[in-house]
């Protein structure tokens, strides 16, 4: 895939303390462009900002807790005054939620789609008429491939990460020919604090070293993928063949995927 030339260009990325989004971040300000870094925890985002503004001195940071919907447009406000106007913006911001069907609340169910869903929605409504306006910009709605493939005690977050897919794919749609795109990128196991957090979860299975990406490779295919105009980009090769294996024959994985959490 073709490196992305992020000269001029000021970028959004939101869960940026750590992970992905760090990585993302960073990998941003390396190609050019001048970065907004939006998390709520401000001591993590001032070193991934420190970091940024290494190769990027002009990039910002503004804190900011995104579960509170009816905050974000004067996040969105903050977020244009910092950098003039948003070019790109990355709604990476999520939080996990690893509990069985059975055992979940309504409270578990609606507070996963506030920050998932709702959260990244309202922000690109907030700065979607400016894009349109300049007739130049790009959306990237981070998924998962929790989406594409079932699994155990991840039903709320995944149902969290399908609505964010239709969504972004409607979007793609409507905004044909008005120099705006949207896309999603689909990471899949990733060595990162979401994958391993407790706070609000069951434990997490355990994992194939040799199946997990780094958050740095993840967050390099990322800003790679905004090179091109295509809709989905998985974040690894062997992400992309899984979802392919999957939706070969549904019926077959879910059987296989039967077995093997239940030897765990």
């Amino acid at each position: 895939m073709p490196g992305w030339n992020g000269s001029g260009r000021r970028v959004v990325v939101t869960g940026a303390s750590s992970g992905i989004g760090a990585a993302t971040a960073v990998e941003a300000a390396r190609a050019g462009a001048t970065v907004a870094l939006v998390a709520r925890r401000a001591d993590r985002l001032a070193d991934v900002l420190a970091e940024c503004r290494q190769h990027s001195p002009a990039s910002e940071m503004v804190v900011a807790d995104l579960s509170e919907l009816d905050a974000i447009d004067d996040v969105a406000a903050r977020l244009t005054e910092a950098l003039g106007a948003v070019d790109v913006l990355i709604n990476n911001a999520g939080v996990p939620k690893r509990r069985g069907v059975v055992d979940l609340t309504p409270d578990d169910v609606e507070g996963v789609m506030r920050i998932n869903y709702f959260s990244p929605v309202r922000l690109t409504l907030a700065l979607l008429g400016g894009m349109i306006e300049r007739g130049d910009g790009d959306i990237v709605n981070v998924s998962s491939m929790g989406v594409h493939m079932a699994a155990y005690r991840v039903s709320a977050y995944s149902a969290t990460k399908a609505a964010l897919e239709m969504f972004t794919e409607g979007l793609h749609l409507e905004l044909a020919g008005t120099g705006v795109r949207a896309h999603l990128f689909i990471p899949g196991s990733t060595d990162s604090e979401f994958s391993t957090t407790k706070e609000g979860n069951d434990e997490p299975f355990p994992r194939d070293p040799k199946s997990v990406a780094t958050s740095e490779e993840v967050g390099a295919a990322l800003i790679a993928s905004l090179a091109d105009d295509r809709l989905i980009t998985y974040a690894t090769e062997r992400d992309a063949a899984s979802s392919a294996m999957r939706n070969a024959d549904p019926e077959a994985w879910l059987s296989n995927l039967r077995r093997v959490f239940s030897a765990m």
